[in-house]
């Protein structure tokens, strides 16, 4: 047994001997060649980067254009798994052109300052009541700016801003039960006031009591409003509330111009300015 043990050790010797001193020597281009193979079948991630030419330089011909060969098969394959993912993205770039495209018919209040953002979150708790853009204090964006939005060409009322951040802006949409504007109905003038009831749709309230009104009519916001610029679209008349023996007014539903739910980007304007903020003091008699 221990014969045959030291003949195992003896061999054992030897046949490390001879694999360092195989390896010590340069090889021959069979040899190479095998090796690069055998590298590349259980390990070929490094003949996929930009070296791959010069792990190759060494390899016969033959064997060099079959490794070529794979390695661009697989870079084939990896580029038909990224085509799905580039035609959604050209599919949402092409989407987001013709938005701001439409936008080019129309120019809105040309003595504001538009800033557009665009909408980056939407809380689902509150999916009628406030929305996040990604312009705040940083892009000059002030609280209670007006923010208003684009619907098949149109321009029309969001809401305004009512809270900041140094690159972010929570806004207050006019659908949330805290939003109101002083609004008007085009012919007869009647006004009253929009109201956000925290769902899809508004009320306007205080309408005269002898008030013609019809469903399908226009509402636009009123000179006497606050806070947003007057004649910008609010929404349209969708029913007629059976009226309340014991009110003086008239109510009505109103569905909004714009639906929140479907912007992609904003317009953000400067705050309108108080109608007692231009009023100079007088200057003491002299």
């Amino acid at each position: 047994m221990n014969r045959d043990r030291r003949l195992a050790n003896g061999l054992l010797l030897i046949y490390g001997a001879i694999s360092v001193l195989a390896l010590t020597r340069p090889l021959s281009a069979p040899v190479m060649a095998v090796r690069t193979c055998v590298s590349y079948l259980f390990n070929p991630i490094p003949y996929f980067g930009t070296h791959a030419i010069d792990r190759l330089a060494a390899v016969p011909s033959g064997f060099a254009h079959l490794i070529s060969a794979d390695i661009e098969n697989h870079r084939l394959r990896e580029g038909l798994k990224q085509l799905p993912l580039m035609e959604a993205e050209m599919k949402s770039l092409k989407l987001e052109n013709e938005r701001l495209r439409a936008t080019l018919g129309f120019s809105p209040l040309p003595e504001k300052n538009l800033r557009w953002a665009r909408v980056i979150e939407r809380e689902p708790v509150y999916w009628h009541r406030t929305l996040l853009v990604d312009s705040g204090r940083e892009q000059g964006i002030k609280i209670n700016a007006p923010v208003l939005g684009i619907s098949r060409g149109r321009l029309g009322l969001v809401g305004r801003v009512t809270e900041l951040g140094p690159r972010w802006a929570k806004v207050l949409l006019m659908t949330d039960d805290l939003s109101s504007v002083a609004a008007y109905l085009p012919g007869q003038g009647w006004e009253g006031l929009v109201e956000g009831r925290g769902g899809p749709y508004l009320r306007m309230n205080y309408l005269p009591i002898d008030a013609k009104l019809e469903t399908g009519q226009a509402v636009f916001t009123s000179v006497t409003s606050a806070s947003f610029p007057q004649d910008i679209p609010v929404g349209r008349v969708t029913r007629l509330f059976q009226q309340d023996p014991f009110l003086t007014f008239q109510s009505v539903q109103v569905a909004p111009e714009i639906e929140a739910s479907s912007l992609k980007e904003v317009l953000i304007l400067e705050p309108k300015r108080r109608a007692d903020e231009n009023i100079r003091p007088s200057e003491p008699p002299s």
